[in-house]
């Protein structure tokens, strides 16, 4: 027999893993992390620094952006997994429960 499993608490858990990260990036940024020239040791360092700081802090806001995409995207799987999951279940316990008439399945 052919097809395919979908494992709806791992649709959810990943969704919420990556929520759960987000929300722990969320508390610092990069641009947070600063060093004085005196720390860096000389000027050209301190300038490679805070482009690096600058590039690195616009990175991580489009990794939030794409974080954001992607759970949408995973509770929305889920949702409709679970959705189409319950309409068939209910067709069928409909289908089961018939208490009299002709046979559906010799239509």
């Amino acid at each position: 027999m052919g097809g395919f499993l979908v494992d709806l608490d791992a649709l959810s858990d990943a969704a919420n893993g990556i929520q759960a990260t987000m929300d722990e990036m969320a508390t610092l940024r990069v641009s947070d992390l600063t060093l004085s020239g005196d720390d860096l040791g000389n000027d050209q360092v301190t300038q490679a620094y805070g482009d690096f700081v600058v590039r690195w802090d616009l990175g991580v806001v489009n990794l939030e952006k794409d974080g954001d995409t992607i759970i949408v995207g995973l509770q929305r799987c889920a949702s409709v997994y679970r959705g189409t999951d319950e309409a068939a279940a209910q067709d069928f316990r409909g289908v089961i429960s018939r208490a009299a008439g002709p046979d559906p399945g010799m239509g």
